[in-house]
């Protein structure tokens, strides 16, 4: 079981590196910038879902938080004094969903056994997608106005201009690749969902 959730297989590390460059050339190429303090709507943050819900809340973490999270801090360039909250914290959130991917798996795969509510997946993924939002957000906005000395209203304002209409988009790329997800999750099986089909 630790070495499902802890240990990483060379395949582990190549399919979550893969996963975090896909999500670094959608941060650099397919993004809106919105200011000069950063902040920008981009579809960067779902291939880290995908790797929580196959990999599950560590590696999840691992991927976003540590491997995106310094990397893109580092193309940014705005300094290692905004990477604890705006990088680490911030996208290693999305390994909450990870903490259901076993679950939402095994529910996935159930719907077409036993007929099991689709609706409880996809409230799964909404829920957990929206608190990492939440959590990006609050991130962003201590930053705002510990780094840019922003006023606290500002600071809600202007995170949430990007944090919660990206969330939304990633949310609904994610609910229709869910059944691709599936597929993948069949024919390649990692460490952390063996067994969570049956």
């Amino acid at each position: 079981m630790k070495k499902a959730i802890f240990g990483f297989s060379v395949r582990d590390i190549t399919e979550i590196a893969i996963f975090c460059a896909l999500a670094v050339l959608l941060d650099t190429f397919l993004k809106i910038p919105l200011g000069e303090t950063g902040g920008s709507l981009n579809f960067a943050m779902l291939p880290l879902y995908i790797i929580a819900l196959r990999h599950g809340p560590f590696k999840g973490f691992i991927a976003g938080g540590i491997v995106f999270g310094l990397i893109t801090c580092l193309i940014d360039g705005y300094g290692f004094a905004s990477f604890p909250l705006e990088y680490l914290v911030a996208f290693g959130s999305v390994g909450i969903l990870g903490f259901y991917g076993r679950d939402i798996n095994k529910w996935l795969n159930a719907t077409e056994k036993k007929g099991l509510n689709i609706t409880l997946v996809y409230s799964v993924i909404v829920a957990c997608v929206a608190i990492a939002a939440v959590v990006r957000f609050f991130c962003g906005s201590i930053d705002s106005v510990l780094l840019w000395e922003y006023e606290w209203s500002a600071a809600y304002a202007y995170n949430a201009v990007y944090v919660f209409p990206s969330a939304a988009a990633v949310l609904v790329l994610l609910a229709i690749l869910t059944p691709f997800v599936k597929n993948v999750n069949k024919m390649f099986p990692t460490t952390y969902l063996k067994g969570s089909d049956k």
